[in-house]
Order: structure tokens, then C-alpha cells, then sequence
């Protein structure tokens, strides 16, 4: 009976595993997609409670306290399309923050002994700590996602543009040509918000200079660059564009090379945790089980 249950403890270290993270692969493409949906039900979940230290006060008093990192959170807000300002954001983090530390610290002061009653705000304070960062770790994972998105959507973009200028468009329509292609990606967003500039008054240049301040890459502050120095110069743009199509192209490359020189590294916790333990059962269980019918005391 043991014989059975070590071999079928070695055959769920080996099979699980790999079915966990054959599942986990074909779920990370929809987890993507789904990542702003769930930070933005976070975010409605506790707005109650934040509306509620919002009428308090609290909001204004972090606002007033911190004028530079409110005004650069809401620029983070903004680029995620999350509707709620950066006050709100600080009342959800002394949300989380209280609830977190005294939930925390009642289970700890509920299964510790007397003897370990250090143990409760140390662990209240971890747990405080974990609800502070929630809010502000959610927004920088859509900010980055978002980032990201864009960055692999440019390239195609400016060809795709520059396509249309040679075809005889000029620039705004060209990029009205590729937002109507209905390509469902936040870059399009951010071309129609530029679009919705021009449309009020505002230069192309400075749109374009205003689209590069919001997303922050810089690969197209370059674009937006070399653009403002060709209509000054009066230079093709068709060619400038081609030109930093491909240099975005080539960071896309560089930007991927970096990260499969990361593989390494990242696969030691999926080994150390996984097939080493597999390995190490399958070599030793036979020795042991030879051991235990030679009489030979092990424990």
C-alpha cells in the first residue's frame, strides 16, 4: 500500500505540474484582456468606502500634502482609462491599508498563543503594508500592459500611414484612414484623441508632441520628433516615417531579444520547485523502497 501511494505521489509531481502550467499558457493570452477588467472591479468594490473618507476629507488633505505625486498619478490614470482621480486613489489605499491590518491581525491574534503575541502587529503591519501597495500596483501593471500594446502596435501604424500619404493622403488623413480601419488597440484610442485635438485648433506638431507626453515611450517622442523637424524642413515625410518605422521595429527586436536572455533565470523556480523534487524522487524512491525491505532503520 505505501509502494502505491509513493508511486502515485511521484506520478502527480511529475504530471501536475505540467498540466497546471499547460493550462496556465493557454489562459495568459485571455489574462491580458481581462487584467484591466478585474483592477477596474477592485476599484468599483471599494468605492463606497473611498467616497466615504472622499466626504471626510481625506482626499483633499493628500492632494494638498502631495501636489507632484497626485499630478503624476493622474497622468497614470489617464493613459489606463480608469475614471477616478488620484485622490480617490490615495482614500482606497487607507482603505485597504485599515482593513488589511486589523483583518489580518484579528486571525493572527485568533490562532497564535500568548507566548507569540509579537507576532500580531508584525503581522498587522505586513498586512498594512500589502494594502497600501494593491491600488498603486494595479495601476502600474495596466499602465505597463497599455505601454506595451502600443509599443507593438507602432510599427505596423506608421507603415500603414505611410502607406496612405503615398497613396496621396496627407498626414491627419492618413491617420483618420487607419483609426476608421476599426484595429481594436489602445494606440487607436490615442491617435483619435489626437485626431479630436487637431479637429479643436491644435497644431499637428503639438498633438503629436501631446500623444508622446501621454504614452511616454520613447521610441515615439523619436517618431514625434523627426516628424516636427520634417514639416519644419519641409523634408518627405513618407520617408521619414519609414525610417522610424524601422528603428521602432528593430526595439521591438531588441526589446525581445531582452527578454528570452531572461529565460534562463526565470525558469530556476519552476525547476527548483518542480522537476528537481520529480528528479530527486524518481532516483531515490527505488533505493528507498530496497532499503525498507532489507530491514534497514531509515527514520
Amino acid at each position: 500500500m505505501k509502494q502505491i501511494f509513493i508511486y502515485a505521489l511521484t506520478f502527480a509531481v511529475i504530471v501536475l505540474p505540467t498540466v497546471f502550467f499547460t493550462i496556465l499558457a493557454d489562459k495568459q493570452v485571455k489574462k491580458n484582456s481581462q487584467e484591466k477588467t478585474q483592477s477596474e472591479g477592485l476599484f468599483r468594490i471599494i468605492k463606497p468606502f473611498t467616497e466615504i473618507l472622499m466626504m471626510a476629507g481625506v482626499g483633499n488633505l493628500f492632494r494638498k500634502a502631495f501636489p507632484g505625486k497626485c499630478s503624476e498619478l493622474q497622468k497614470q490614470l489617464n493613459f489606463a482609462g480608469l475614471k477616478i482621480t488620484a485622490a480617490e486613489v490615495f482614500c482606497m489605499k487607507i482603505f485597504l491599508l485599515v482593513i488589511s491590518a486589523v483583518a489580518v491581525g484579528c486571525v493572527t491574534a485568533g490562532v497564535v498563543d500568548e507566548e507569540n503575541r509579537i507576532s500580531i502587529p508584525v503581522a498587522a503591519l505586513i498586512a498594512a503594508m500589502i494594502g497600501w501597495c494593491i491600488p498603486g500596483i494595479s495601476i502600474d501593471n495596466m499602465v505597463k500592459e497599455r505601454r506595451i500594446a502600443i509599443l507593438k502596435a507602432i510599427p505596423y501604424s506608421i507603415d500603414l500611414i505611410a502607406s496612405a500619404m503615398r497613396g496621396g493622403l496627407d498626414f491627419s488623413a492618413a491617420v483618420r484612414f487607419y483609426v476608421k480601419l476599426g484595429i481594436d488597440s489602445p494606440l487607436t484610442d490615442e491617435y483619435s484623441q489626437m485626431l479630436r485635438e487637431m479637429e479643436l485648433g491644435v497644431v499637428r506638431t503639438v498633438a503629436l508632441q501631446n500623444m508622446a507626453d501621454r504614452i511616454q515611450i520613447r521610441e515615439f517622442t523619436s517618431f514625434a520628433a523627426a516628424i516636427a523637424m520634417g514639416t519644419e524642413l519641409g523634408a518627405p515625410l513618407t520617408e521619414t516615417m519609414e525610417i522610424q518605422g524601422e528603428e521602432m521595429r528593430k526595439a521591438r527586436f531588441a526589446m525581445a531579444e531582452c527578454k528570452a536572455q531572461r529565460a534562463p533565470s526565470l525558469m530556476l523556480l519552476p525547476m527548483a520547485l518542480f522537476i528537481l523534487p520529480a528528479v530527486f524522487i524518481i532516483i531515490l524512491t527505488p533505493v528507498f523502497l530496497k532499503m525498507r525491505e532489507a530491514g534497514v532503520p531509515l527514520f
